[in-house]
């Protein structure tokens, strides 16, 4: 790394977390390599993917 590539390192980091409801596992795949394409021109993102089980409703519906 030479001394203008260090001078143009970021300061900060924006970190989102998104869930969203999909009916399979190749959905959740599909939207993940959307974002990545959104993504595709920072070479220092990271995407952390899982997909898990919806947990059960509450008794007030949330």
């Amino acid at each position: 790394m030479d001394e203008n590539e260090k001078k143009k390192q970021p300061v900060q980091v924006c970190s989102i977390r998104i869930m969203f409801p999909v009916d399979t596992d190749e959905q959740a795949i599909s939207y993940k390599k959307k974002i990545g394409d959104v993504l595709a021109d920072i070479p220092q993102a990271r995407i952390e993917f899982s997909i898990m089980s919806r947990p059960p409703l509450t008794p007030n519906g949330s």
